[in-house]
């Protein structure tokens, strides 16, 4: 028997391969799509890889919401290659990428089952900074909106801070009635799924699969690759 009660998961490139689907719907829209069609794909796919990264940090800081933030990558990356566009021209941009990106999600069935072995013993959440506009839809393409009730998908556009300001996981605390030591985070960024978790009185345990180097000292309870190690380790 786990001494966790409640294991809470961060969503994109955790349960699944977000960066992947990310880029194979990017690649299908710009190839496709009026805006894009002529224009130098990989040089603008780099294009809203480089602004995406750059305006993130705005977005953690509250400084821009997710529609600002999708706008701005796109027009400063259009901008690059001496193109002025409006934001109703971004906005159908997004949209066919988001659909796209959406078509990219398939259910992993060694994810399913390893979350089913969990969900029996413990409570699962999420707790994600990814937009709201897509995180159910990601649920249901995954086949895992059955393990994780609305009411356990904590959104950082809804509650109003963003991983890793330790508010967050108080909420989250607070929401399910739980004790720090109780709550092991599973996640794929440092930062936010295992800094910051931990210190919020959490447990972590990072997956990284590309073997990223830490940016701090913290220790998490284990570093892993693929999502079904974590059975070996509760």
């Amino acid at each position: 028997m786990s001494k966790f009660t409640t294991i809470l998961f961060d969503l994109d490139d955790t349960l699944f391969d977000f960066s992947a689907c990310w880029e194979k719907g990017m690649q299908q829209t710009i190839a496709t799509h009026a805006l894009t069609a002529e224009l130098d794909q990989e040089k603008f796919l780099e294009a809203l890889r480089r602004h995406g990264d750059d305006l993130w940090v705005d977005v953690i800081a509250k400084r821009y919401d997710f529609t600002q933030y999708r706008r701005l990558r796109f027009q400063r990356a259009m901008a690059d290659c001496n193109r002025q566009i409006e934001e109703g021209q971004v906005d159908d941009f997004q949209r066919a990428y988001q659909a796209a990106c959406l078509d990219a999600i398939q259910p992993d069935a060694t994810v399913q089952s390893t979350i089913a072995r969990l969900a029996e013993e413990h409570t699962l959440g999420i707790v994600t900074n990814g937009p709201v506009d897509m995180a159910f839809v990601k649920l249901e393409r995954l086949g895992l909106s059955a393990y994780f009730p609305r009411e356990r998908v904590f959104l950082s556009e809804i509650i109003g801070h963003h991983k890793p300001d330790p508010r967050i996981y108080e909420h989250v605390r607070e929401k399910l009635g739980v004790e720090n030591k109780q709550v092991l985070f599973v996640g794929d960024t440092w930062e936010a799924d295992v800094a910051g978790a931990m210190d919020a009185g959490f447990s972590a345990v990072w997956i990284n699969p590309r073997e990223k180097k830490p940016t701090s000292e913290h220790q998490p309870l284990a570093v892993i690759k693929r999502l079904n190690q974590l059975l070996a380790i509760l």
